[in-house]
């Protein structure tokens, strides 16, 4: 009977465990190196916006003077909400008077003129003057006031000093428009007045298509139409030479006089 062979080998011999490599940290990027002329260019541009915030305090505007016949604290703050809202206006290096006190009067209609100087180094003044209510314009379901030269000063509040002209065509208005010409307001505010020399009352003054025609309903019981491109003094002039002749026929007008047509007048 045959043995099995058997061989007998050693053992195997494992050698030690060789460490697991950490990996390594990887670096941070490297930042490129700021050039000679690129730190000349950002020190120029720090210094520009250093001086620029040096002048801008040197030359700031902390004060402002009104000099107006009144009204002063409104118009005072009025300009100092003009000058926050505009960056140029808080300057007075960059500070334009002429815009500046053509704002003013778009915001405050009954400013007639406004003149603004620079003081340096931290004051504007302010000098003003008023519109003159001098005429009231009914128009468009509402009374306004206008100014001498025919500008829309604001609604009217309030009972009226001054005579008031109602629109017929109610052409709608706003405040610092245009409305009618300075004659028409000095036609119209004057012949109130002359006719009351002249011992005739005016309870009433209408306008329709054109400021040209007038109307005045008296409290004779009748109208006067007139021209307001002619003078007041021609038409009383006109006015009385008719009554003269209606005193001498005994006539009394009933429905109108019309004297619209120099030196001649109709009556009815």
């Amino acid at each position: 009977m045959r043995e099995r062979l058997v061989r007998v080998g050693g053992r195997p011999i494992y050698g030690r465990a060789q460490p697991l490599s950490r990996p390594r940290k990887s670096r941070g990027v490297k930042r490129p190196q700021m050039s000679t002329l690129q730190f000349r260019l950002l020190t120029i541009a720090g210094l520009i916006i250093l001086i620029g915030w040096g002048i801008g305090q040197l030359f700031a505007l902390r004060t402002i003077v009104v000099v107006a016949p009144g009204r002063s604290e409104e118009i005072k703050t009025e300009s100092k909400k003009l000058a926050e809202g505009n960056w140029r206006w808080r300057n007075l290096i960059s500070f334009d008077s002429g815009g500046f006190a053509s704002k003013l009067q778009q915001v405050d209609p009954i400013l007639r003129n406004v003149t603004v100087r620079r003081k340096w180094f931290h004051t504007i003044t302010v000098t003003a003057t008023f519109k003159q209510p001098s005429l009231g314009l009914n128009t468009g379901n509402q009374v306004f006031v206008l100014d001498r030269d025919g500008t829309v000063i604001g609604a009217l509040n309030g009972a009226a000093t001054f005579p008031v002209v109602f629109d017929g065509s109610n052409v709608p208005v706003q405040a610092g428009q245009k409305a009618v010409s300075a004659h028409f307001v000095e036609f119209a505010s004057g012949i109130v007045p002359a006719l009351a020399a002249a011992g005739i009352g005016v309870t009433r003054l209408d306008i329709k298509d054109t400021t040209l025609d007038l109307s005045a309903q008296t409290n004779k019981g009748y109208r006067l139409l007139f021209d307001t491109s002619r003078t007041v003094p021609e038409e009383i002039a006109d006015l009385q030479a008719v009554q003269r002749l209606l005193v001498a026929q005994k006539r009394t007008p009933l429905e109108y006089i019309d004297l619209r047509i120099a030196g001649k007048a109709y009556y009815k």
